[in-house]
């Protein structure tokens, strides 16, 4: 019972307009279907989660207890309680975390809040939000290994896996993909590409430049962690938020001019106009209105700057709801008459109950205020994809993140470390609800030459070619069984040789050829993806990429026979003898005759070749006998 969270939830907030509040209150069990359509993601973004408790107010009147049985972003389900008695409010609150010394006033059947959560609904099961434990460590993998062996793939069930899919493992590739897409448009996933130049500025924060009115403005913008961190963080915080905080209020009255500025009148009913000043606070412009309700500035303008509203704000018990212009200039330094006009506009928000529900702003005005976190069970979670993580310089790109990646020093954790970020100067730390996941080709760049603070702070995963995952692949679309053997067979041959020939880290994955349902399509998976590939491996050395295909090759690295593109068997590769004297018409001490090597024009990316033929080349990359 003292885990159990309880909410102020003013019905008027779930329901339409003019909607009677009645079958709510009536129903035993009320999910979305009885609601308006924003409610459950309104309810999820405040921090309310699985066995939570509502207080179902009705102005300054709890008309019911109800106990949460489920909740996403698109769907709620609670239970009605018995309500004994409730506390009695001076004023109606907002949807938010009941104060401790009021719910301790509401009193509940005992035997009702030990009831288990996932109730009978009707004949069918109330099934839990799915949910990921966030007394565990934080996730912090890197899949690695060669091209081609799914991590890109498996990254995405990893993903879900990590928010609370506990089907993501098995669940038809189509399925997760969906789920995926669904996730990353709603930013509980987030993708993105490591490369030379990507920095701290793109990945934490940095400064922007900005061009308005000609001007070039300056201002530090938060990068693609940072907001997701900060997502994250604010699942964290609880409904009671402060709600006449000033900053809440600023930040929405600041969010709302600079979506669409707003005309005012002064105390002696002269028209201004309030706008978002570029660089901070509230500019207010003179001028007039005509008949058409377009506002004529004249030039003049005045700046309300935050620091001293919010010293005007502190004296507001002093000033009241009404304050004269005579009231202002001895208790805040500023412009008397833009300050009046931005006090009259902050009071309205906090009477209209008018709040930013952006969780980014949430979190920072947190992190400012210096409020810890508690992550409750069933909080959602986040995940941030790195694609290609090797391929960026990472002490440069993580800065002082790699320290507070580590689980321990996670948001709400005993060993919780928080650090002032240098270019904004703001407080920030990583909860623990976030997980990072990287993708890493070790053909790009050897596992070796990773930074060792990014090797101790991650779990290393190793993909590696699987040739049961692909006989099941093609098994499963159905493909012959003979060409299933023959490409099973070339995918395990060929990377034995380059075991042998480089390491491991240089294989070939099965991912390549899953889409193979012929012996052209084999063909064009060479062409196309598995000789550029090998040609990269072995720049230059062309007796090796010989090697690899099965050709037959002297102990000196030449070929054993020259073949053309006319040759009777299949092959990869063509050779030509260069002869010294024919070539340059004479003969020279320091030439020696040569040969050059060349791609059969059969595998190149529009050759084509009959099926016999190409049999020949396959059989004889296996090594088999007779070709």
């Amino acid at each position: 019972m003292a885990s159990a969270r309880f909410w102020y939830v003013p019905l008027k907030q779930l329901v339409p307009e003019q909607a009677p509040f009645a079958p709510l209150l009536a129903a035993d069990v009320v999910d979305e279907s009885m609601l308006a359509d924003w409610a459950p993601q309104k309810l999820q973004s405040r921090g309310i989660a699985q066995a939570d408790l509502l207080a179902l107010m009705e102005g300054t009147e709890a008309r019911g207890v109800a106990r949460v049985i489920s909740i996403t972003l698109h769907s709620v389900k609670w239970r009605a309680l018995p309500l004994n008695q409730g506390p009695d409010l001076t004023s109606a609150p907002n949807l938010a975390e009941v104060p401790a010394n009021e719910a301790a006033e509401f009193k509940f059947a005992v035997d009702t809040l030990l009831r288990d959560v996932a109730v009978t609904v009707g004949a069918a099961q109330a099934v839990p939000a799915k949910t990921h434990s966030p007394t565990g460590p934080a996730s912090n993998i890197i899949l690695y290994g060669p091209p081609g062996t799914g991590k890109t793939h498996s990254v995405r069930r990893r993903a879900l896996e990590l928010i609370g899919d506990a089907n993501a493992a098995k669940a038809p590739l189509a399925e997760v993909n969906a789920e995926w897409e669904r996730l990353h448009r709603e930013g509980q996933i987030v993708f993105c590409t490591f490369h030379q130049a990507f920095a701290y500025e793109e990945f934490v924060e940095g400064l922007r430049a900005r061009t308005e009115e000609g001007e070039v403005h300056y201002e530090v913008t938060p990068g693609v962690f940072k907001r997701l961190a900060l997502t994250a963080a604010a699942e964290g915080l609880s409904g009671d938020d402060d709600e006449s905080d000033f900053d809440d209020l600023w930040e929405t009255l600041v969010e709302g001019l600079r979506a669409e500025p707003r005309i005012v009148e002064s105390s002696k009913k002269m028209k201004y106009q309030l706008e978002a000043a570029p660089r901070g606070g509230v500019l207010v412009r003179g001028g007039t209105v005509d008949e058409e309700e377009v506002f004529e500035p004249n030039g003049k303008w005045l700046i309300a700057n935050e620091n001293s509203m919010r010293a005007l704000w502190e004296k507001r018990a002093q000033l009241g709801e009404s304050p004269k212009t005579t009231d202002i200039g001895p208790l805040a330094k500023g412009h008397v008459t833009a300050m009046w006009m931005v006090y009259r506009e902050l009071n309205k928000l906090q009477k209209s109950n008018t709040r930013s529900a952006d969780p980014v702003a949430r979190a920072h005005r947190a992190f400012a205020s210096g409020r810890s976190f508690n992550f409750a069970a069933g909080v959602r979670h986040h995940v941030l994809v790195i694609d290609e993580i090797n391929r960026a310089n990472i002490a440069r790109v993580f800065g002082e993140l790699i320290t507070l990646l580590e689980p321990d020093k996670r948001l709400g954790n005993p060993n919780e470390l928080r650090v002032q970020l240098p270019s904004s100067k703001e407080w920030f730390g990583v909860p623990p609800n976030l997980h990072v996941v990287g993708t890493m080709n070790t053909a790009d760049r050897s596992i070796a030459l990773m930074d060792v603070a990014l090797r101790r702070r991650f779990t290393f995963e190793e993909m590696m070619p699987d040739a049961d995952a692909l006989n099941d692949a093609l098994a499963e679309a159905n493909v012959d069984e003979a060409l299933r053997t023959l490409v099973v067979t070339v995918f395990t041959k060929l990377n034995e040789r380059l075991r042998y020939l480089y390491d491991r880290e240089h294989q070939i994955g099965h991912a390549y050829f899953f889409g193979v349902r012929s012996l052209d399509g084999l063909r064009a998976v060479f062409a196309d993806r598995i000789l550029p590939l090998l040609q990269e491996y072995f720049y230059g050395q062309w007796d090796k990429v010989a090697l690899a295909l099965g050709y037959p090759i002297k102990a000196d690295g030449t070929p054993k026979e020259v073949r053309g593109t006319e040759h009777a068997n299949g092959t990869f590769l063509t050779t030509q003898k260069l002869d010294e004297k024919t070539v340059l018409g004479f003969d020279h001490d320091e030439y020696v005759d040569q040969v050059a090597w060349d791609v059969h024009p059969a595998f190149r990316p529009r050759g084509k070749a009959a099926d016999a033929w190409l049999k020949q080349a396959f059989d004889e990359l296996v090594g088999a006998k007779g070709t």
